[in-house]
């Protein structure tokens, strides 16, 4: 069986994906200020934090499911 370029290439935006997931956890507060208003009150950066959160979280349980598919080959050998 010859190896395709389609694995390589899954797997690297699988750790593209976390890399960008954790670069977005780190400056998770540079990119809620900048979507903010200059003037903002504590109660609209709050709002802003969690929406924030709970999207990262969301990334974070999605790229683990693709990661154990990957694992699996669940949807690689399913054609």
């Amino acid at each position: 069986m010859r190896i395709s370029g389609l694995v390589p290439a899954r797997f690297l935006t699988i750790v593209a994906h976390l890399v960008i997931v954790i670069v977005l956890f780190w400056s998770k507060e540079e990119n809620i200020k900048q979507c903010l208003p200059s003037s903002y009150t504590q109660s609209e950066y709050d709002d802003k934090d969690m929406q924030m959160i709970i999207g990262l979280s969301v990334a974070l349980g999605l790229f683990g499911i693709e990661l154990i598919e990957f694992i699996g080959g669940i949807s690689m050998f399913i054609i």
